[in-house]
């Protein structure tokens, strides 16, 4: 069987090449700069996920060696069945929880606080491509939220896959001192959204 295939030529590397790369995205938008410029896309970073049977103190601690503050809780067969953010785990259910059931907080697990699949929302990819930053921005205002899911849809099948998401942080990390330069650092998005309109 091994002798049927033939060896592929070869070339040496030329000296000073460089490789292949993702594009990085832009170190500064503007609110009119195109969606997909702040948008994390799974194509090419890889998704945080995390199990739902973890302890939300484990998922915490992933969150911060992964520098995000949102995982996809996601079951064995790779499935998201929900997810769960930095303010859910350093908010008030987990102190209700603990108050209320006598559990200790390092027994709470991921499955316990997250947004369940069937509460989670998302923006379909065909609109992001056409939208610009100002629209994520009020959209997460309007709905209250840091972060949301892109989906994609398949034209045949319907079935949808997760592409990416977009962070509040990231937004208004991207949006950097040249937007904000003469305003008082914002405590949300809704905050500076309010602050430069």
């Amino acid at each position: 069987m091994r002798h049927e295939f033939a060896a592929l030529s070869h070339i040496r590397l030329q000296p000073g090449r460089t490789f292949e790369h993702p594009a990085e995205p832009p170190e500064f938008v503007h609110w009119n700069s195109p969606a997909v410029e702040v948008m994390t896309d799974f194509r090419i970073v890889h998704p945080i996920t995390i199990r739902p049977d973890v302890s939300i103190e484990m998922a915490l601690e992933k969150m911060k060696q992964a520098g995000v503050r949102l995982l996809l809780v996601i079951n064995e067969q790779q499935e998201i069945i929900g997810v769960i953010t930095a303010r859910d785990i350093q908010g008030e259910r987990p102190v209700k929880l603990v108050q209320e059931s006598r559990i200790p907080h390092s027994a709470i697990r991921v499955d316990t606080i997250m947004t369940p699949q069937s509460e989670i929302i998302g923006l379909n990819m065909i609109s992001v491509r056409n939208a610009v930053v100002g629209h994520i921005v009020e959209t997460l205002r309007q709905l209250e939220c840091q972060h949301i899911l892109v989906l994609e849809i398949d034209d045949v099948s319907k079935a949808q896959t997760v592409r990416g998401l977009y962070s509040s942080s990231q937004i208004r990390r991207q949006l950097g001192e040249k937007v904000l330069a003469d305003i008082v650092p914002a405590h949300s998005l809704a905050e500076m959204q309010h602050e430069i309109g």
